[in-house]
């Protein structure tokens, strides 16, 4: 995914916090915003060029500083975000593309990762090593030598 590339949900008019956090049904919530987003980019909804009266099959900007989307490209959208598979791994490799855009270390990890103590940061006055999660909380996983000798006796590690 190209960081230039517009997100399925800029193409649709959505964030994914109202597709999480709505009361309403996804679903419901997503053809709607299919429905409008096909009536805003509709080539004949258009301002008129002067310099072409032949539509643009790519997304460009307007007269009026917004993007047009093609058909392709909303069907596309709609597709991907209206199947829940298909959107945890769309939502996955968005954050993954942002947070690789946004610095040289991703902010978040995904699957199992193995970490050296050494690496980690150690709070020495409550005697607990701290790693960040990827809800964004600096100190997620808080962890004591008790709690690494409690899964060395599980046979864990």
């Amino acid at each position: 995914m190209n960081a230039t590339d517009p997100t399925h949900y800029e193409i649709l008019g959505l964030t994914p916090s109202i597709l999480s956090e709505s009361r309403q049904d996804p679903s419901t919530l997503l053809k709607k915003a299919y429905h409008g987003a096909l009536l805003r980019h509709h080539p004949d909804k258009q301002p008129s060029s002067s310099s072409s009266s032949i539509p643009s099959c790519t997304a460009s900007d307007s007269i009026s500083g917004s993007k047009t989307y093609t058909v392709d490209q909303i069907a596309t959208a709609f597709a991907v975000l209206s199947s829940p598979g298909q959107r945890i791994e769309y939502d996955a490799s968005l954050r993954q593309s942002q947070a690789l855009a946004g610095s040289a270390t991703p902010k978040f990890q995904t699957g199992v990762e193995n970490v050296d103590l050494d690496d980690l940061p150690f709070d020495e006055e409550m005697e607990r090593w701290h790693r960040s999660c990827r809800c964004g909380n600096d100190r997620g996983y808080l962890f004591g030598e008790d709690d690494l000798v409690e899964v060395e006796d599980e046979g864990v590690l």
